[in-house]
């Protein structure tokens, strides 16, 4: 975990309660995939075999087991993730107020007010974003989890197509983190900074009328804040562009090596794998795998720009 974000949390009282969150959270997308391949594996050997009669009995089975599941990650997030998240945000809002109240007004005039009401409402819910939001920190360690003890179970059911199936993803995975997406934090920084110089530009247009239209300078705030929003725009439109790029390329390793995958496994049928319900309970591993490695990729992309929103609350909550 990050440095900035343990402090945070560790500074508003919910580190404890977000590490539960997250260890009764991590089981589940591990449970989903070993459910979801042998379901596969069992429908396509009861057919094989004949034994048609018996796929309502495993279908109603499967779908119990199914609701038992999401049941549980219900339950944990509405008893206990909903509560920390609000517990988060009360506590941040709480102690990001207190600490502009406790300014002195020489403090508080060396700053734009719009940087204060920001950081009390954009940096707060992006902080909160980091760990809470979908597809972030959170889902991060549920993928990891996944994709560890996924890889496991395929290693043991055969170690040839495990290694086909990586070839085609760590590649992708390696360049989508450190080559792509490096600057996808930079421009959410820019984008963040020019909101800032753009709620100030807002703040004096309305309160400051007056005194613009004496000196006529209405239009040129209106020019100002128009610069600022294409700013605004144009350094998310670079964030969003490379994050658009980085799921292309997992669409298409995905693809190429699903089917890679599929043709190798078709010519070792009843040699390396048992039958092709052994196969297809590979290929279903092998998807969950891919689907963990893009929603880490994901994650970490959207970290990088809540990670802004962090090191700005911490800036007001950690004395030094």
């Amino acid at each position: 975990m990050n440095k900035d974000v343990y402090r945070m949390l560790k500074t508003s009282g919910v580190w404890k309660t977000f590490l539960i969150m997250l260890i009764l959270r991590s089981p589940f997308d591990i449970l989903n995939s070993v459910l979801t391949a042998n379901m596969m594996q069992s429908f396509i050997r009861m057919i094989e075999n004949k034994r048609a009669e018996s796929l309502w009995t495993t279908v109603i089975l499967f779908f119990v087991l199914t609701v038992l599941l999401f049941g549980y990650n219900m339950t944990v997030w509405r008893t206990i993730a909903v509560r920390a998240t609000v517990k988060l945000q009360k506590n941040l809002r709480k102690k990001v107020f207190e600490k502009i109240m406790n300014l002195s007004s020489e403090e508080l005039s060396g700053s734009h007010r719009a940087d204060w009401f920001t950081r009390l409402n954009n940096d707060v819910d992006k902080a909160c974003g980091y760990l809470t939001s979908p597809l972030n920190y959170m889902h991060m360690m549920i993928a990891i989890v996944n994709l560890v003890i996924s890889s496991v179970i395929m290693i043991f059911m055969n170690l040839e197509l495990y290694i086909i199936g990586i070839c085609f993803l760590l590649p992708i995975l390696a360049i989508n983190i450190l080559v792509i997406s490096g600057k996808i934090s930079v421009y959410k920084n820019n984008a963040q900074k020019a909101l800032v110089e753009y709620t100030d530009l807002i703040d004096v247009a309305i309160k400051d009328k007056e005194a613009l239209a004496v000196y006529d300078a209405n239009d040129f705030i209106l020019d100002k804040m128009e610069k600022k929003s294409k700013e605004i725009l144009k350094e998310n439109m670079k964030a969003h562009s490379r994050a658009s790029l980085c799921n292309t390329l997992y669409a298409f390793s995905g693809m190429i090596g699903y089917l890679f995958v599929l043709l190798k496994g078709n010519a070792i049928i009843g040699e390396g794998i048992k039958d092709l319900g052994a196969l297809l309970k590979m290929t279903q591993y092998r998807s969950r795998t891919v689907m963990s490695a893009n929603c880490i990729y994901t994650s970490v992309n959207n970290m990088r720009g809540s990670l802004v929103g962090v090191k700005r609350v911490n800036e007001i909550i950690i004395e030094d």
